[in-house]
């Protein structure tokens, strides 16, 4: 005689990107940074991205994984996935070093540059 449970597994991707179609490029991370995780609103500065200071600020796009820290935490010569054309889930998306929640004026800035921040 056999007892056996039967049952099921469901694996389950969390993802900040909504919809089919992305760009997603690799830029250069400024050093001494920390807080860029996924969804994190960036800008380019001298070629390198960082945070956004104010959602004011030029948004070229969302990380689309957290930014590799080295043993003292910060970035240095760091590369990381940027989302620079799609939608994104806008409860995912977030601005400064704190991880401020997205605003109607960073969706604005992100859209003017290709990138949809939708609920």
């Amino acid at each position: 005689m056999v007892k056996a449970n039967v049952g099921s597994v469901t694996l389950e991707e969390k993802t900040l990107l909504s919809g089919n179609n992305h760009i997603v490029v690799s830029y250069p991370v400024k050093d001494g940074l920390k807080g860029l995780t996924a969804g994190t609103a960036v800008k380019l500065e001298s070629g390198k991205i960082e945070h956004l200071a104010a959602d004011t600020d030029d948004a070229i796009g969302v990380l689309y994984k957290e930014a590799e820290l080295d043993e003292s935490g910060k970035t240095k010569d760091a590369s990381a996935l940027v989302v620079i054309f799609g939608a994104v889930k806008k409860s995912s998306v977030s601005y400064t070093d704190a991880g401020t929640a997205c605003t109607e004026q960073l969706v604005e800035k992100l859209r003017k540059n290709g990138v949809y921040a939708i609920n």
